[in-house]
């Protein structure tokens, strides 16, 4: 490793193969080292900032650099309070009430409250804003702002999933100043409450700087984070070697070798919570019919396709949902047999 670089280059790898058999891409993660400058290398471009109308795991990952939710994940995907403290639940799970943090404020100043809740949760569920995420929500009948500190989210249906639901990417909270002062261009002027704040968004860089009024004490440990996307696998690589990107995502199966014998380079492999599948429009021939839905799932060499794609660092699932997440429940094997 160059002397000038003080942060550790790291490559994670992890990923779990979908029932229908496509794969999970490995990840990248960011190890904290006090005052750091930190390089992550990406295969693609971010498409947008607004969490809200997002789709993609990249883009994503860039905005959780700047924005919280009321609740989110911990690395062994256990569900956390973030913005809120606590939350209660009515018996018929159609109203959820939610105890919010005092003190925090979005990187414009705009005090995070129950006001603010309301705004984002009234912004994600009304369907006439056109957001991407907008079905996440489309339960939610109102919000209502209880007092600074409390907001209650009331429910068309009940919905005994909607906390973990809270967690996700596309409920972490916008400064609702910047909502009405941007509109459809806060994609391009992102406020929130994270570690990180916004500095600068081109085609192919996106720069974070440290927020020093975040309200966790002592974090952030890096001075600043740069997404920089490298379409091209074994450029990736190269910056890694040579320091110019402590990070890199993702990690080629066939270049694992490649990565591993560089004695400065760390190389982890975790398991992931991406499933990959194939879609079919049930809708349609021949797909409506679920015994040729069931041919492909048989048809399908789940075992081979993961071994000569991907090296091996995938495995077959048994399940729509990874086994690393809450609701994950066995569900049988489909073997390969034609």
């Amino acid at each position: 490793m160059p002397q000038n670089s003080p942060i550790p280059r790291r490559v994670f790898m992890g990923g779990a193969l979908g029932i229908a058999a496509t794969s999970a891409l490995p990840t990248a993660a960011v190890r904290a080292a006090e005052n750091g400058d930190v390089t992550v290398s990406v295969p693609d471009n971010l498409v947008g900032l607004d969490p809200a109308d997002l789709n993609d795991n990249l883009s994503l990952s860039g905005c959780r650099l700047m924005f919280e939710g009321l609740y989110g994940f911990d690395k062994d995907m256990r569900l956390i309070p973030v913005l809120a403290e606590s939350h209660q639940a009515n018996e018929a799970a159609t109203e959820f009430t939610f105890k919010l943090r005092n003190g925090i404020s979005f990187h414009d100043g705009t005090p995070f409250n129950a006001q603010a809740v309301k705004v984002n949760l009234d912004r994600l569920s009304n369907p006439e804003n056109h957001l991407k995420r907008n079905s996440l929500f489309s339960m939610v009948d109102h919000t209502d702002a209880v007092d600074d500190g409390t907001v209650r989210i009331v429910l068309k249906t009940p919905f005994g999933a909607f906390v973990p639901t809270m967690a996700h990417p596309a409920a972490m909270m916008l400064s609702p100043k910047a909502i009405q002062q941007y509109g459809r261009d806060i994609n391009r002027n992102p406020v929130g409450t994270g570690p990180f704040k916004f500095v600068s968004w081109s085609t192919d860089t996106l720069r974070v700087a440290r927020s020093d009024k975040y309200w966790k004490p002592g974090w952030p440990r890096l001075n600043s984070v740069t997404f920089r996307s490298t379409p091209e696998s074994g450029a990736r690589i190269a910056m890694l070697q040579t320091g110019e990107a402590q990070f890199i995502y993702p990690v080629p199966p066939e270049l694992v070798r490649v990565v591993e014998r560089n004695p400065n380079i760390t190389l982890v492999n975790a398991p992931s919570i991406y499933v990959r599948y194939v879609a079919m429009n049930v809708t349609r021939k021949p797909f409506d019919d679920v015994r040729v839905r069931q041919a492909l799932n048989h048809a399908i060499d789940k075992a081979a396709f993961a071994r000569v794609v991907y090296s091996g660092f995938q495995d077959p699932l048994d399940s729509p949902l990874p086994p690393k997440l809450a609701f994950y429940q066995r569900q049988g094997e489909w073997p390969h047999d034609v």
